[in-house]
């Protein structure tokens, strides 16, 4: 889309650009500047919900996390959603980088392997980490 010689996606509306057509090339780009600010402003402020909706939702998660865990409760029927909180456990296997190859390599070869055992140990011996959340499952 052209306005006034600016340039617009096209997935901006007539509605949004009116003010650049109403005035001058000048006054029009103070206006849309103006209106890009005031929703670049209203963005910020939703991320900034945002971002306090998500801690308080991680709060409440570890809560219902650590109430499962402890009571050895695999998955919760909601009765008033239809749905289902499951317990998940997922274990990562821990990056391979230079650290741990040479962390690895240096424990292994005390006794002085071959290469392939030297290998064969690093991919089974490698830390991970352990991941626990739940998930809300409809049906």
């Amino acid at each position: 889309m052209l306005v006034r010689g600016l340039e617009l996606p096209a997935t901006v509306t007539t509605a949004a650009v009116a003010p650049v057509e109403a005035g001058s090339d000048l006054q029009g780009l103070k206006e849309v500047i103006r209106s890009w600010r005031e929703l670049n402003n209203e963005i910020a402020d939703l991320n900034a919900q945002l971002r306090e909706k998500k801690k308080r939702q991680k709060a409440l998660e570890e809560v219902i996390l650590r109430t499962m865990k402890k009571n050895t409760i695999g998955a919760l029927d909601l009765t008033g959603s239809g749905g289902r909180i499951i317990y998940r456990r997922q274990t990562k296997k821990g990056s391979l980088n230079l650290k741990s190859i040479t962390e690895l390599l240096t424990q292994h070869l005390k006794s002085e392997e071959a290469a392939g055992n030297a290998l064969k140990f690093m991919l089974e011996h490698r830390g991970g980490s352990v991941r626990e959340s739940i998930l809300y499952e409809k049906e």
